[in-house]
């Protein structure tokens, strides 16, 4: 005798169920039969496959349909329907489950048997996690819990933010996403890192910038600074006399973690910044204004070049 099982019995919900009690049905159940708690594969399938047509209007409708007919299904997952061989209903039911309708793409080509469920990988999960400057440059750890939509089953990952970890960057971590149906494998969980700035320090991939402010007085006669590094270490930077605003030295192998080339260290790009001062004491009014006077240098030859010309 065939079994007036149907979709609708197996989630244990009436036929005028609403969508919200289908999938608070659906969730029950899913948790209580997934084998990664001990549960049965093979229930496990069965609801999802109940689930993946009656939370779907368009199927939930062709369904009903087919149920109107007086034709419950027996079995699950590829078994036949309206009886124990396999017949043209078959396909009507694997029409639906495809989401071709009732009467889909392979229709008409025979009643010689009913066509397996096609398995479906799970779709991609997404997260994000938060991470100081410091622990970018270094690396670091977070464990975070995230949600499986079909389920509704909370799930903690522990998150391996690597050393040089860049704004925006992306770790997969593979069949940790979504579940997948009729057999098919987990989605991937992808996190993406969110660096905050640092005060100092501009990240250009494994390359770090800063900017470092001299007086006029230091860029005119040179200096030697000391400069800190990402990593915690200081270099001494011998800025010449002379130098011009703009300016900038290059540190290789100063810089952050090159995370796309391991063992590779990016450079430490530092721009010289000359600052005027913006108030003047006496004193030094006097001494500026000397040394302008004494000044003979031509510093904007090619622009009084080009004003005799108009």
């Amino acid at each position: 005798m065939p079994s007036s099982t149907n979709f609708y019995d197996v989630l244990g919900v009436s036929q005028n169920a609403s969508d919200s009690e289908i999938k608070k049905a659906f969730r029950k159940l899913a948790v209580k039969f997934h084998p990664d708690s001990g549960g049965d594969e093979q229930k496990f399938k069965e609801i999802s496959e109940a689930y993946e047509t009656l939370s779907n209007p368009d199927k939930r409708k062709q369904y009903d349909q087919m149920l109107r007919y007086g034709i419950p299904h027996q079995g699950m997952g590829g078994a036949s329907y309206a009886g124990a061989q396999a017949g043209p209903w078959s396909d009507v039911f694997e029409s639906i489950f495809r989401g071709e309708g009732a009467f889909g793409a392979d229709w008409g080509t025979g009643f010689g048997g009913a066509s397996r469920s096609r398995s479906r990988r799970g779709s991609d999960l997404s997260l994000s996690v938060d991470v100081s400057a410091e622990d970018a440059l270094l690396g670091t750890t977070r464990k975070v819990t995230y949600r499986i939509p079909s389920t509704g089953e909370q799930q903690t990952i522990s998150v391996s933010v690597p050393a040089g970890a860049v704004n925006g960057g992306k770790l997969r971590y593979k069949r940790r996403g979504e579940y997948g149906s009729n057999g098919g494998e987990r989605g991937d969980l992808v996190v993406t890192t969110n660096v905050a700035e640092h005060p100092l320090f501009k990240r250009k991939g494994a390359d770090v910038t800063m900017e470092l402010p001299i007086s006029i007085y230091e860029a005119s006669l040179g200096c030697t600074v000391e400069v800190p590094t990402p990593l915690g270490a200081a270099v001494r930077l011998k800025v010449p006399a002379g130098t011009q605003s703009g300016k900038t030295f290059r540190f290789k192998e100063m810089g952050a973690p090159d995370v796309k080339h391991r063992g590779r260290t990016g450079a430490l790009l530092v721009t010289v910044i000359v600052k005027v001062p913006t108030q003047l004491s006496d004193e030094e009014r006097v001494a500026f204004e000397q040394l302008q006077a004494d000044d003979t240098r031509s510093y904007r030859e090619k622009v009084e070049q080009y004003r005799t010309t108009l």
